[in-house]
């Protein structure tokens, strides 16, 4: 013969991972297999580390029931956050409205304090170049860079020299040093600063908390405070 017939030769076997990759492949191309299989279901079982062997119909409501439990844990922090929201929609949407009837800087300061005091909270503007609620153009700039990265807000505890580079021509009395704070910039047409809310509680304000409204408040606080005369 000239030549030799390899087409009678036996093949070698599929390796475990050749055969693996075949019939992951195949399941991926027949997604009804089961449904035209289903006794393999129950007869298919698999060696599970936290629960010993199971079958797959059994991973399957497993893996359904972890599936609901996450949905259900989601739509109780989405009702928990929507009910703060609303009630936080309220207050400063009310505030946000006095200050859109102000017609000096001072009143919009008062007005923005005034609620605090309501909310049982303390609150601060500075500006950076202003005579009024001076603020160091330098700390302004370094606390951006340390703890905003881009970001619209900043929420939580602050350290000492944070709160020494923003509230410095602030009695230290006013400044809750074990405190929380949220504290959102405040920026237009050359107007830079910040607008600051501090509870006394560590706790009342959380990096994972909304900030929606507030950030709203402290745009129209930036346009106000830009316009307006201070007295």
């Amino acid at each position: 013969m000239s030549g030799v017939n390899t087409q009678n030769q036996p093949q070698e076997p599929l390796s475990t991972e050749e055969t693996d990759l075949v019939v992951a492949e195949y399941l991926e191309q027949h997604p009804g297999f089961f449904e035209r299989h289903p006794e393999l279901l129950e007869r298919l079982n698999i060696q599970a580390k936290d629960t010993g062997t199971v079958s797959l119909s059994g991973i399957q409501l497993q893996r359904q029931r972890k599936r609901i439990q996450e949905l259900e844990e989601e739509v109780t922090d989405l009702m928990s956050l929507a009910s703060a929201n609303d009630k936080t929609f309220n207050e400063f949407m009310s505030l946000q409205q006095q200050v859109l009837s102000c017609e000096r800087g001072s009143d919009v300061i008062n007005a923005i304090a005034t609620k605090a005091r309501d909310l049982k909270l303390t609150a601060h503007v500075a500006l950076v170049g202003s005579e009024h609620l001076p603020l160091s153009a330098e700390s302004w700039h370094r606390f951006q860079q340390n703890n905003l990265h881009g970001k619209s807000a900043y929420l939580g505890r602050l350290k000492q020299g944070d709160r020494s580079a923003l509230f410095d021509t602030l009695p230290s009395s006013v400044i809750p040093e074990l405190g929380s704070y949220v504290i959102l910039p405040l920026d237009k047409a050359g107007l830079q600063g910040c607008l600051v809310f501090a509870s006394e509680d560590g706790g009342h304000f959380r990096p994972e908390q909304d900030t929606l409204f507030l950030r709203h408040l402290a745009l129209v606080t930036a346009h106000m405070l830009a316009d307006l005369p201070w007295k």
